[in-house]
């Protein structure tokens, strides 16, 4: 069935909201990144001059080093999402990001 012109093109309030959310999401993932690369940096120079560490320090080494991971792969994600155009997402809104609240929360 053919979509009408209302369910094909987002409200003109819509759009702003949506423009101000992505305005808000893009500095989101831009000021991320800087302490994440830092972050994924200083594990690869701490495996460099830790010649034995511990069972523990391994450990909480390779904690960070997935969650530096997946906080990497959210970033991205919401990224890619930023390149599509608005009226072409699934849907308006907070709820078209392709991660949930439970998909952050591994990270935190």
């Amino acid at each position: 069935m053919a979509k009408g012109y209302t369910e094909r093109y987002p409200s003109i309030s819509t759009m702003r909201t949506i423009t101000r959310s992505d305005e808000i999401l893009h500095s989101l993932v831009h000021d991320l990144r800087q302490p994440l690369g830092n972050l994924e940096t200083s594990l690869f120079f701490l495996e460099m001059v830790l010649d034995h560490p511990s069972d523990r320090v391994r450990e909480q080494m390779r904690i960070m080093a997935r969650q530096v991971a997946q906080a990497a792969q959210l970033l991205e994600r919401a990224s890619e999402e930023l390149r599509v155009a608005p009226g072409q997402r699934e849907t308006a809104g907070s709820n078209s990001l392709p991660f949930t609240k439970s998909a952050t929360a591994v990270v935190t």
